[in-house]
């Protein structure tokens, strides 16, 4: 009689350790589809192609370049957004890669700007020579 415990007892064990076995392929398997599904809430993403030329992003350049000017007491003049990337907050942060002219010189810069639509609020939180210093 024992040895059927015994049996029953190894089956049981068995059968538990397929089953944990099984839900944790399962994790896996969702955790690759997550992050397949998109960028991360929260994330810096790129901006889907052709956003830099969206009325709402060459606003908001243009006001980043115009904050900086009032700030620095600069002479920039905003050319166009080479790049942007966006983060979800409390709000939407966009990262901006702007040209100017500076002197007749084209120059990059790089801009962050906060912006709460439903508030009507955008700040310039940072604007600094971009790394690769000026473009063709």
């Amino acid at each position: 009689m024992w040895k059927y415990r015994v049996l029953g007892s190894a089956a049981a064990l068995l059968l538990l350790s397929l089953a944990v076995s099984y839900t944790q392929t399962e994790k896996q398997s969702a955790g690759v589809m997550a992050e397949d599904a998109g960028p991360l809430a929260g994330g810096i993403h790129d901006s889907p192609v052709g956003r830099e030329n969206d009325l709402g992003v060459l606003d908001l350049a243009r006001f980043a370049v115009s904050e900086h000017n009032k700030q620095a007491n600069g002479l920039l003049e905003f050319d166009k957004v080479v790049k942007v990337r966006e983060q979800t907050v409390a709000g939407t942060m966009y990262y901006f890669t702007i040209q100017v002219n500076e002197g007749g010189a084209k120059k990059l810069y790089e801009a962050k700007v906060w912006e709460k639509v439903w508030e009507n609020f955008k700040k310039l939180e940072e604007f600094k020579p971009a790394e690769s210093g000026a473009s063709t």
